[in-house]
């Protein structure tokens, strides 16, 4: 797994927190993942987005999506970007794909 996350967040499809940890992570994190989401998706296009990374003071806020659930990450200064998205990927698909196709 990548190395300097402050936190991890995994939501799904209808954006409820199923998973979080280290640090602090709740509603206010499931609402601002969403927004982060949503705000990204109306200037790339919805379906064509696969992932988001900002950059912020001290390091960066990544969200990917996969499997029907979206994974965030908030990083430490200088994050690996595409290890930190092969990882978050990675682990919707460990976690959620199964469940995917049984639907």
């Amino acid at each position: 797994m990548s190395t300097d996350l402050r936190s991890v967040a995994v939501l799904d499809g209808a954006g409820v927190l199923v998973a979080a940890g280290p640090g602090p992570a709740g509603a206010d994190a499931a609402a601002a993942i969403a927004r982060l989401w949503g705000a990204a998706g109306r200037h790339a296009g919805e379906s064509s987005l696969e992932h988001v990374v900002v950059p912020v003071s001290g390091g960066a806020v990544a969200v990917v999506s996969a499997h029907g659930h979206h994974a965030a990450a908030v990083t430490g200064p200088k994050p690996a970007v595409a290890l930190l998205l092969f990882d978050l990927r990675t682990c919707l698909g460990d976690a959620f794909a199964a469940e995917e196709g049984a639907q």
